[in-house]
């Protein structure tokens, strides 16, 4: 009886061993280790742990490239050559390249991983684009449901923006509760009237969304914000808030935001050429501003 036990243990032990082996062999096989090194625009060399993502990877040598969703491959702004060591294209990818793009070899970096050593051209303007923590210095209400978040940057620091620019903002997880928003009196009525109060979002991951400055570029040390709060449609509770502007409405004076910028290609062109300007209420500051740096407008 005892042989039989001892005999059933040995066995036992002898499997759980085995595919101990087989796992650290596939492991080894399929998932990169080690550093690799990516060459940027045949210029510059750095040296990165294998195993992420190309956007997060540039992001950590502090080359931003833009990405309005976060990494989550569906803005397409994270595009970039990869002349060697990215592997096929995915699936994911597929769907916001033309074939000829696809040949000339345009990935979006969120997407893209890092496995070997690498050859990329990113553009030239991502080299200027910066991070900072800024400090929330005002958040009041301009309407019912629109914030103008106002955010100080550090001491001697500018964000070099022209308009028509933008920028990227990062919240952390989270939990927030619509019912300890800071609303001003005028604009309670229709928070009462729809019962936002009710609302709660909670976001278990780091969230990036892309926001327009709603300030003149010649406005030192800080940037402007209208941000609409993205409260689910009436009657469809099984939809969740939005992530970023819950966040935002819940920001009081002394907090701290983490900004990525400038970004943008949708600039006002100095020319004799007549043109005119559509855009809803968030962006009719931004409207104006970019007119007003256009002497036909």
């Amino acid at each position: 009886m005892s042989y039989e036990i001892f005999l059933a243990i040995g066995m036992f032990t002898a499997i759980v061993l085995a595919l101990v082996v087989i796992i650290l062999a596939a492991r080894a096989k399929l998932v990169s280790s080690g550093d690799v090194s990516i060459e940027i625009n045949g210029e510059r060399t750095i040296t990165v742990p294998a195993g992420g993502k190309l956007l997060q990877t540039l992001a950590a040598n502090n080359i931003f490239l833009s990405s309005a969703c976060g990494g989550g491959g569906t803005c397409a702004q994270c595009k970039c050559v990869v002349e060697s060591g990215g592997g096929e294209m995915l699936p994911t990818e597929e769907s916001h390249f033309t074939r000829r793009e696809a040949s000339e070899g345009w990935r979006l970096s969120c997407q893209t991983p890092v496995k070997a050593d690498m050859k990329i051209e990113v553009p030239e303007e991502v080299f200027g684009v910066k991070k900072w923590e800024c400090t929330v210095e005002s958040n009041p209400n301009v309407a019912t449901f629109i914030k103008e978040l106002t955010l100080k940057l550090p001491e001697g620091e500018n964000v070099d923006f022209r308009a028509g620019g933008y920028v990227q903002l990062e919240c952390p997880p989270h939990t927030v509760k619509y019912k300890d928003f800071d609303i001003q009196p005028e604009f309670r009525a229709d928070w009462d009237k729809f019962d936002l109060w009710r609302y709660v979002s909670k976001v278990d991951e780091t969230t990036i969304r892309a926001y327009s400055m709603a300030n003149y570029p010649e406005e030192r040390g800080l940037v402007k914000f209208n941000i609409r709060v993205a409260s689910p449609p009436p009657g469809r509770d099984d939809i969740p808030p939005g992530k970023m502007s819950s966040w935002v409405f819940s920001l009081k004076p002394g907090d701290k935001v983490t900004v990525y910028g400038p970004f943008g290609e949708f600039f006002a062109k100095d020319t004799d050429a007549r043109w005119c300007s559509s855009a809803a209420v968030p962006a009719w500051r931004r409207c104006v501003r970019t007119s007003s740096t256009n002497s036909s407008a």
